[in-house]
């Protein structure tokens, strides 16, 4: 029975979700061993203040970047007891349809979307499009979020505040000694699975620190799109087997299990 090991966070993995439901009902069996882990702010002092001012109507649009962005907005909006308020007053931007939709479940209309890809002019023109030359936008984003977007937001005369969120750390000591033990066992996995460019180099990280040698022998790799593919390629000299035709974790998963049936 082959076996795909997935190196997403654990915040986005979900038994019952469609990258599960398409392999297993293959017969595939999965292993989670996440390269990523989120953690909220040590001190909350900053991001309360921004919370609070935003709800009180002191920015023209909050933006966020990242469904986990959404998930971690959710958790300290409603700590606060300021999420009813958002719902009803605050005009939310949010990159990427998974981000928008992540909104959508929080019954929160996005007035304005933005492409997850593109550069700095792009993203100026659409933000510029959406009423935001001149505004105060407040950024809600990872410590490592897009700067692109910041800088968009600058080229158009807007007055963006970007505070963290959250942070985006590597994996744990034990998920990093599971991951070469893994590796260097019996049964290796088939497939690799990243969905993110960061999740591959703190993947590489690992095995470089604490293995290197598995870096030659690695089973085939499967990347969510070609930005990931890119960081995989660059690093390792060697393109990705498995490529999404498209961007989400459907497709992914969808192509996998394509490839194994090939090498079946």
């Amino acid at each position: 029975m082959p076996n795909v090991l997935l190196t997403r966070p654990r915040l986005r993995s979900s038994a019952s979700d469609v990258f599960h439901q398409i392999l297993s009902d293959a017969g595939v069996t999965m292993d989670e061993l996440p390269m990523l882990r989120f953690e909220p702010p040590a001190d909350m002092r900053e991001l309360d203040r921004a919370l609070h001012h935003a709800a009180q109507g002191e920015f023209d649009a909050v933006l966020l970047s990242s469904p986990t962005g959404v998930n971690f907005f959710e958790e300290r909006a409603r700590a606060l007891g300021l999420l009813e308020t958002f719902r009803h007053t605050a005009r939310f931007g949010a990159v990427g349809t998974a981000t928008a939709s992540e909104l959508a479940a929080l019954g929160i209309t996005t007035a304005f979307p933005v492409p997850a890809r593109g550069g700095s002019a792009e993203l100026a023109a659409i933000l510029a499009a959406n009423d935001l030359a001149g505004s105060r936008v407040l950024l809600l984003q990872s410590h490592m979020g897009m700067e692109i977007l910041e800088h968009a937001l600058h080229e158009i005369q807007a007055w963006p505040q970007r505070v963290t969120l959250y942070y985006t750390e590597g994996p744990s000591l034990a998920d990093s000694a599971r991951l070469v033990k893994l590796l260097e066992g019996d049964a290796p996995p088939d497939v690799i699975a990243f969905f993110s460019p960061s999740a591959f180099q703190y993947f590489i990280r690992v095995l470089a620190e604490m293995a290197s040698g598995l870096l030659h022998e690695l089973p085939a790799i499967a990347a969510i799109g070609e930005t990931t593919a890119r960081a995989i390629e660059e690093s390792l000299r060697r393109r990705p087997e498995i490529v999404a035709r498209k961007a989400d974790q459907e497709s992914l998963a969808k192509d996998i299990l394509q490839y194994l049936r090939t090498k079946g």
